[in-house]
């Protein structure tokens, strides 16, 4: 227990002589720590002043056409070219202008399938696009030309024309099939139907009620061909005035900590130095 009781004591006379050591290095240093901190302090402040704010902002589309593998490769594009600084081929993809594409820093997309649609319907898939620009100002542009882009490629512009297509061939199934109801209806009004030699009673009832239903199908249909889009804007890009970045706080406290960071390396260098020399010289 003696043994166990005076390594322990050993023990706490080493570290209180470690901060005692560190405590007298800081002390000696004490003038560069601050002058440092200051500078770095400072360094950081200019970096916020000179550095062009970042706007982020972001809208959501619904679309039960554009599928998320595609539409991540159409936004992959536009950042390849953004990295790539080709404003003016990504101002012709998107309808705005040179000037207006400089200001864009970043584009991305997040896809998720919307499930608020009746089990056995098409697919929609909701598509999160988020933007970084200089320029706040140029957001209204900027989302009708994304929708645009979107919308105006081939592979969203055919499927857009077979949709259309079976909608009029239904269109004209509907309207045939009315036609057949409504000749059936006026040898209904005579009371029977003569079918060769045979006489066929009908419920009229039934061909009245088919008839309203092959109405409202035919409507329905008209109503979906007139309203046939590719893509849904379901929130606007919003163009908010506090930049997502630099930020004030957080560039005082990144250039504080690398002028600390480097006033530690510039002390271990001092301290190694001295102390090598205090060896040689003993």
């Amino acid at each position: 227990m003696g043994r166990n009781t005076q390594v322990h004591s050993s023990d706490e006379i080493d570290l209180g002589e470690l901060l005692l050591k560190l405590t007298q290095i800081i002390s000696r240093n004490r003038v560069m720590i601050i002058l440092l901190s200051i500078v770095g302090t400072g360094a950081g402040a200019f970096y916020y002043s000179i550095k062009a704010p970042v706007y982020e902002s972001s809208m959501m589309l619904r679309s039960d056409i554009l599928t998320e593998a595609y539409s991540e490769t159409l936004t992959d594009n536009l950042k390849k070219l953004i990295d790539e600084r080709s404003y003016e081929l990504l101002a012709t993809k998107l309808s705005i202008t040179p000037e207006q594409a400089a200001q864009l820093v970043d584009i991305k997309v997040e896809s998720i399938e919307d499930s608020s649609g009746p089990e056995g319907a098409v697919k929609n898939f909701i598509f999160l696009i988020s933007v970084e620009t200089k320029d706040n100002s140029i957001l209204s542009d900027l989302q009708i030309g994304i929708i645009s882009f979107l919308e105006n490629n081939e592979f969203v512009k055919r499927r857009i024309d077979l949709r259309r297509e079976r909608y009029k061939a239904l269109i004209s199934e509907m309207k045939s099939e009315a036609n057949e109801l409504d000749s059936l209806k006026k040898q209904i009004n005579k009371g029977l139907i003569n079918s060769g030699s045979n006489l066929v009673l009908l419920d009229p009832s039934k061909i009245y009620e088919q008839a309203l239903k092959t109405y409202k199908e035919e409507l329905s249909l008209q109503s979906s061909l007139a309203l046939i889009e590719s893509i849904q804007l379901i929130e606007d890009f919003t163009a908010f005035n506090r930049p997502m970045r630099p930020r004030l706080v957080p560039s005082l406290i990144s250039g504080l900590g690398i002028a600390l960071l480097l006033a530690i390396g510039l002390i271990l260098f001092i301290e190694t130095r001295n102390y090598l020399k205090s060896i040689g010289n003993s």
